[in-house]
Parts: structure tokens; C-alpha cells; sequence
């Protein structure tokens, strides 16, 4: 079962304003970027360089290299912050789906605000 559901009106607002004070824009480009683990690595990397290791990862295209990325992120990144994804997750942010990553960077938000709390 998928872990990344869609948003509400709130917590897109919410992303939203996030992704501003981060200079992150979701536009057609970045959501075709954001495909790939690599450019979500890098978004958390500039916040939080300790969980990030960019060497780990190689840009890819095709979805099953994507996927390969994703499965990377997930055991080095995603489970850390408890937030894990399922391969259909996986599988869904590696194609586009927008309401899975829309989902993803708002669980990476709610994890960002979370560390700078501690």
C-alpha cells in the first residue's frame, strides 16, 4: 500500500511556502528533475548534509534506473527520517506522479522542521 497520498488544500499551502524559503519552484522542469532521487538528495543535502551522501547516487533516466536511485534514498535517506516508501512509491515518484511527490516533499518538509526543532 502506497505511503504517499495526496495532499489536502492546508498542506499544499503549507509545501508550498516551504519550497519557497528554499528557492525551490515545482514547475514542469523541477517536477521532470525531481523524477530522480538525485535532485530530491541534493534539495536535502543543502538542509541537512549529514544524511546526504551525493556520491552514493548516479543521474539516471529510465524508470527502472530511477527506481534504482529511489531504492538507494530510501534505505540511506528515507528510512532514517521514518518516512520509508513502499516500491509502488518508488515506482510512482520514478514516472511523475505529481501527487506522490508533492506527498514526498511534504513529509520531507514536516522532517525538516522536525530536526530544526531538536
Amino acid at each position: 500500500m502506497s505511503r504517499l497520498v495526496k495532499l489536502t488544500d492546508s498542506q499544499y499551502e503549507m509545501l508550498y511556502d516551504w519550497l519557497e524559503t528554499h528557492d525551490i519552484q515545482l514547475n514542469r522542469h523541477t517536477r521532470n528533475q525531481f523524477r530522480d532521487a538525485v535532485a530530491i538528495a541534493r534539495v536535502i543535502e543543502r538542509m541537512h548534509p549529514e544524511f546526504v551522501a551525493l556520491h552514493s547516487y548516479q543521474p539516471r533516466t529510465g524508470v527502472a534506473r530511477l527506481i534504482d536511485n529511489w531504492q538507494i534514498f530510501n534505505a540511506r535517506v528515507l528510512t532514517k527520517l521514518n518516512m520509508g516508501i513502499t516500491r509502488l512509491d518508488m515506482q510512482r515518484l520514478a514516472t511523475g506522479n505529481e501527487d506522490a511527490l508533492e506527498s514526498l516533499l511534504y513529509g520531507l518538509m514536516v522532517a525538516d522542521y522536525s530536526l530544526l526543532m531538536r
